[in-house]
């Protein structure tokens, strides 16, 4: 059982959730470890219902500066 105490979610047994390897990066493994407070192991917790809708097609990506499902070229 887990329970959301922010930032951080923990067990029955007081570890923490966090992302394998002290670092914040994409595509890590999650494991549960004694909390040490650094950033792999605190977390955000959103409701859907409370998460903004993401851009549809045509629509301005304004985290990566891209329209989505839009062709385009690079040129130098």
């Amino acid at each position: 059982m887990f329970r959301y105490s922010s930032p951080y979610f923990m067990n029955d047994h007081g570890k923490v959730m966090e992302i394998q390897g002290n670092v914040d990066a994409e595509n890590r493994n999650i494991e549960m470890l004694t909390k040490h407070g650094r950033i792999n192991q605190q977390w955000d917790l959103i409701y859907v219902d409370a998460y903004p809708d993401e851009p549809g097609k045509g629509e301005l990506n304004k985290e990566f500066g891209f329209y989505v499902q839009r062709d385009f070229y690079i040129i130098s």
